[in-house]
């Protein structure tokens, strides 16, 4: 009987075993064409970068044509990056450039993180804001005041999980742009597909419309507080132009249609609800620099935004993202 029991747990570990490899096959096996893309993740890469993240919302009255965006006190940050195999890492130090905003005390918790393989891109995104200034606006009646443009009581929660599968991952390098363990050799390009979940909260003292330009807005957009729900599915394409063979240039475009749903309260109005509705998004991954076979440096460019309906004509949209630029060494093995 003991013996039996111990057939039975070998079973079922050799089970999991492979569960684990056909997994593990799964996510981070391909049989790439070494005329396009050279791998050197078996060698260490280090690189310094600097990083600028972002976040807004915009309002906008479609029937007024009138806009205007909401974007929090910005900062740049400092750090190190370090790869290897299918292990990256960047970890960056605010410099604490906010501080000498015009906000007393602004508050922000921003994490953006990528997880890269051959074929997948997970990325989740959380974010935390207290403190937002009027950035721009169009079609206004009147000019607005200055201390209207500030507004440190606004609050904002911007939640989401990412999933992007490449098609043609055997001659277009995902990595190599962004992660910088691989070499496109040769310009190619691949459709990308994949679906996003989010969640956006924002909630104010008082209405983020400013009190002069009221008459150009619609009462629903009055908001002191806002929660959306969505979840989209995106279809796109992303191309990288080499040049010599380690000068590059990718772009990209993946559109998205989000369906979502939430609830609003506007100044003075009960809370609404917000009818399950169908929209667009539009992500974008852009890089241009130099690959070489030890040196790289560059530019990046990824930006995510969402076009949400709180009534039939009066939409909020939102975007987040980040900018960096980065230097680097791959060490090859002796």
């Amino acid at each position: 009987m003991y013996l039996n029991n111990y057939k039975i747990k070998a079973q079922n570990i050799d089970s999991l075993e492979k569960v684990v490899e056909n997994l593990s096959h799964y996510l981070l096996y391909r049989n790439h064409d070494s005329t396009y893309i050279s791998n050197y993740g078996n060698e260490f890469a280090i690189k310094l970068l600097s990083k600028n993240k972002f976040n807004y919302f915009r309002l906008r009255d479609k029937n007024n044509n009138s806009k205007i965006k909401y974007r929090p006190a910005r900062d740049l940050s400092l750090g190190l990056g370090l790869a290897h195999k299918y292990f990256a890492l960047d970890i960056s130090f605010s410099l604490g450039l906010n501080n000498n905003s015009e906000f007393d005390n602004p508050k922000s918790f921003d994490f953006q993180g990528r997880l890269f393989s051959s074929k997948h891109l997970i990325s989740a995104t959380l974010q935390y804001y207290n403190g937002y200034q009027l950035s721009s606006s169009s079609e206004l009646s009147q000019e607005i005041d200055h201390p209207s443009t500030i507004r440190e009581d606004i609050r904002t929660i911007n939640f989401s999980l990412q999933y992007f599968y490449v098609f043609n991952y055997t001659k277009f390098s995902l990595k190599a742009p962004f992660l910088f363990n691989e070499v496109q050799r040769k310009s190619a390009g691949s459709i990308i597909g994949g679906a996003t979940f989010s969640i956006f909260i924002m909630d104010s003292d008082s209405s983020v419309v400013p009190p002069e330009i009221k008459s150009d807005f619609n009462p629903d957009l009055y908001l002191v507080d806002v929660n959306i729900l969505s979840a989209s599915i995106n279809v796109g394409y992303m191309y990288s132009f080499i040049y010599k063979e380690h000068f590059f240039l990718t772009l990209s475009l993946i559109p998205g249609l989000v369906i979502s749903s939430g609830d609003y309260l506007a100044q003075s109005k009960t809370r609404e609800f917000i009818h399950l509705n169908l929209r667009v998004k539009l992500n974008t991954m852009n890089a241009i620099g130099y690959n070489g076979r030890r040196f790289f440096t560059g530019l990046s460019f990824v930006a995510d935004t969402e076009y949400l309906r709180i009534e039939k004509e009066s939409n909020i949209e939102v975007g987040h993202g980040v900018a960096s630029f980065f230097v680097g060494y791959r060490f090859g093995k002796k």
